[in-house]
């Protein structure tokens, strides 16, 4: 706790100073706080201030956009729907539906693990389930933060179309992304998967550049 406010409090004098922009990003929501790359580690992001959430996304068999770092799910933060822990990385997200998907708890990390020794403070949300994209855009929404922006990676990559499902992308109704849109998305799975998901919660368009500047990252 102490180094989260030391790192809050080296962040609010850098964003005091006019010559200076610092962009404090919660690396996968806040997961020293909370469960990684969850609604509730989002959630403890923004009360904290942070002026970016970072997150990783994947696509499920039927085309829906998720919040995850890994490409199985990880074994040290995953149970089954009988509470029992994964004995090693389990099923790819691609090959599985959202509501299957669903099925899996992520609400805790293991205990004994070297990921729990890392991560002491982190506060366990049982029952807690991998989101959709379109999840947390609706959780900021109903926060009031216009300002905050997202960093978001895509784990989907046209070099392992074993593990891509960018052919196939569906907005959280269901209805897969149209043909239309700007050429660029159309011909880039990473461009796609950002318009297809910015469209899905009804937001512009993600941004296609970089930002230069201070960054500091809050695990």
């Amino acid at each position: 706790m102490n180094r989260l406010w030391g790192i809050l409090g080296t962040a609010f004098l850098l964003m005091a100073s006019p010559a200076l922009a610092l962009d404090l990003q919660g690396h996968r929501g806040a997961r020293g706080l909370a469960p990684e790359n969850t609604l509730p580690a989002f959630a403890t992001a923004l009360s904290l201030g942070v002026t970016t959430l970072e997150l990783d996304t994947d696509i499920t068999k039927d085309g829906v956009v998720v919040i995850s770092h890994n490409t199985t799910l990880n074994p040290d933060i995953t149970r089954d729907n009988a509470g029992r822990w994964l004995e090693g990385p389990g099923p790819a997200i691609h090959a599985l539906t959202f509501p299957e998907l669903q099925q899996y708890d992520v609400g805790r990390i293991k205990p004994g693990t070297d990921y729990a020794k890392q991560f002491l403070e982190q506060k366990a949300v049982d029952g807690t389930r991998i989101p959709r994209l379109v999840d947390l855009f609706a959780l900021v929404k109903k926060s009031g933060n216009e300002q905050v922006r997202f960093n978001i990676e895509t784990k989907v990559s046209p070099l392992e179309p074993g593990l891509a499902r960018s052919r196939d992308i569906r907005d959280d109704a269901g209805r897969p992304d149209p043909p239309g849109g700007h050429d660029a998305a159309r011909h880039d799975p990473v461009l796609r998967l950002a318009d297809a998901a910015g469209r899905a919660a009804h937001r512009p368009r993600a941004a296609h550049g970089v930002s230069l500047g201070a960054a500091a990252f809050l695990r």
